[in-house]
C-alpha cells in the first residue's frame, strides 16, 4: 500500500497555506491504524512541482 498512487476525493482544502485540490493524484507514504480505521499520510505535488506531506487522511478520502 505504501508507494501506491491514489486520487484524493476529499473536497479542496488549505493545508499550511497550500491549496490541496480535490481529484489530485497523491502517493501514500505512511499508514497508521487507529482502532479499526486506517489513517494515511500522503504526498501531494502542487502545480509548481513542490511536494507536500499531508497527514491524517482517511481511507474514504482516497480512491
Amino acid at each position: 500500500m505504501i508507494g501506491e498512487k491514489k486520487i484524493l476525493k476529499k473536497p479542496t482544502f488549505i493545508y499550511k497555506g497550500v491549496l490541496i485540490l480535490q481529484n489530485s493524484l497523491v502517493e501514500i507514504i505512511d499508514v497508521q491504524k487507529e482502532n479499526h480505521t486506517e489513517i494515511y499520510t500522503i504526498q501531494y505535488i502542487d502545480k509548481e512541482g513542490n511536494p507536500h506531506i499531508i497527514p491524517n487522511i482517511k481511507k474514504e478520502d482516497l480512491e
